[in-house]
């Protein structure tokens, strides 16, 4: 059996134990999919001819050669010793986009394209380098993979025949190089995570259904997903797929339930200011917790982060995953406060009043988690906008009681208290006028709830400091 056929040790032990899914194994949608919710967190790195092989950009610290010179220098061993740090159960590593320029031998695309090795191909074969290095520590190899292939190159573009929208015969062609990667490499790689397969450069279910079915040439155990594009929440896009692309530009959205339409609920973002860029838009305690309680319901996140030419990543990203990995080991936190609190760390909003858009934090700091984090000394507060709207998604729907909201300095003297079974039907089930501040709290007959909102109709009054409301903290009890 292939060293990474199934997982074991204590980290699978510890973490098995630490973050239980709300639906086990045995009622599994998709048996493929158990080692990818088991592992729960895994990285993404672009390593592209335009980044670590530029050295306008940073992540080539300066040098620029050929890029088959490049990917020679690449330290897989750096490189896996810090996704080990990262704690990361699994790895999904770039093979190529857009350009020609690809991370291992490939005869089929030299053949098709006319380029000789080392030309587009790189001749060290970086995959097998990177099994190697990752198997050694129990972590998997994943691959990003394009279905649109190097429409950027004007040699290898039209050599297989693309043009928008996308015809069965550049598909073909282009699954065919793929599936030489997949029959080489059979167990080693795990997935795939396939972007540019979007609806509207012409992908149908013809068309995703040939290139799945290279995808998984040499291991039909090996999942994929099938990007259609950044979508409002995460969603399943096509049967020919075994979990969610969830491509994201902020880590927001939570599972309902592990699976949805038979795929694993999956989700992917960028932890600095854009995909494969630098620094940090996210607190340590923030990621960490935003991991665990997606883990505990279910999904699987994987972050993007800065990858550099030798193999190593941005340092003060490494020091976040490191938060991810010890949030998931030692769980803080994980019961609601207080307890029967079913708001508790769930996703929240700073909208507008009327609720059309979200606001941006005030300060920079008072995050829409605040209200919901358990903590009294945080607040979540929108900038902007004087009156302003706290939205709570509970994720599942409750038989809703009770609500609580506390408030900091900040407090609306007219508030309204809604609640909505489904986000578009609401209900005010409480409200208030010359509020004085103090807790407001509200009971009520028992409704059907998934979302709530605390409403600051007129932010200020006689007596009132005339801040906007910040919101220490929303309860909402069954």
């Amino acid at each position: 059996m292939p060293a990474m056929t199934l997982r074991t040790g204590a980290a699978a032990a510890i973490a098995a134990m630490l973050i239980p899914s709300v639906i086990s194994a045995a009622e599994s949608e998709n048996p493929r999919t158990d080692w990818f919710r088991e592992a729960g967190y895994g990285v993404f790195v672009h390593y592209l001819a335009g980044l670590q092989n530029n050295r306008e950009q940073l992540n080539s610290l300066g040098r620029e050669t050929s890029w088959d010179e490049c990917v020679r220098e690449f330290d897989t061993e750096l490189f896996a010793r810090q996704m080990e740090e990262a704690g990361a159960r699994y790895v999904i590593f770039t093979v190529m986009q857009i350009s020609r320029f690809m991370i291992a031998p490939n005869a089929t695309f030299d053949r098709i394209s006319g380029y000789k090795p080392g030309e587009a191909c790189a001749t060290r074969d970086l995959i097998s380098d990177l099994y190697d290095s990752l198997a050694r520590r129990d972590i998997r190899l994943m691959l990003y993979w394009t279905g649109d292939g190097p429409r950027g190159d004007a040699k290898a573009g039209p050599a297989f025949s693309w043009k928008e929208p996308v015809t069965k015969e550049f598909v073909t062609k282009w699954a065919s190089v793929a599936r030489e990667y997949g029959e080489r490499y059979g167990e080693k790689v795990c997935g795939w995570w396939v972007d540019g397969s979007y609806p509207f450069i012409g992908y149908d279910d013809e068309k995703l259904g040939i290139m799945a079915n290279a995808l998984r040439a040499g291991n039909p155990n090996r999942i994929v997903a099938l990007n259609p594009g950044v979508e409002a929440k995460v969603s399943a896009y096509s049967k020919h797929e075994d979990y969610t692309c969830g491509e994201q530009n902020v880590f927001h959205d939570m599972p309902v339930a592990r699976f949805i339409k038979g795929e694993q609920w999956h989700i992917l973002s960028y932890l600095g200011t854009w995909w494969g860029a630098p620094g940090c838009k996210y607190a340590k305690r923030e990621i960490g917790e935003y991991v665990f309680d997606v883990n505990r319901r279910g999904g699987v996140v994987s972050i993007d982060v800065m990858l550099y030419r030798d193999g190593s990543l941005d340092r003060s990203q490494l020091e976040l995953l490191k938060a991810v990995k010890s949030e998931r080991e030692n769980g803080r936190n994980r019961d609601p406060i207080p307890p029967g609190n079913v708001a508790f760390r769930k996703p929240a909003k700073l909208l507008s009043l009327d609720c059309t858009h979200e606001l941006v934090v005030n300060s920079g700091v008072h995050f829409a988690r605040n209200g919901v984090d358990g903590r009294m000394d945080t607040v979540a507060q929108g900038a902007e906008e004087w009156p302003w709207t706290y939205e709570v998604d509970l994720l599942d729907t409750v038989k809703a009681r009770r609500v609580k909201a506390t408030f900091s300095s900040g407090y609306p003297t007219r508030l309204e208290i809604r609640l909505s079974a489904d986000g578009k039907e609401w209900k005010t089930v409480a409200a208030a006028d010359n509020h004085d501040g103090k807790p407001f709290e509200a009971q009520f007959d028992a409704m059907p709830t998934r979302y709530v909102r605390v409403l600051s109709i007129k932010p200020d009054g006689p007596g009132q400091p005339g801040i906007q409301m910040a919101v220490s903290e929303l309860e909402v009890y069954e």
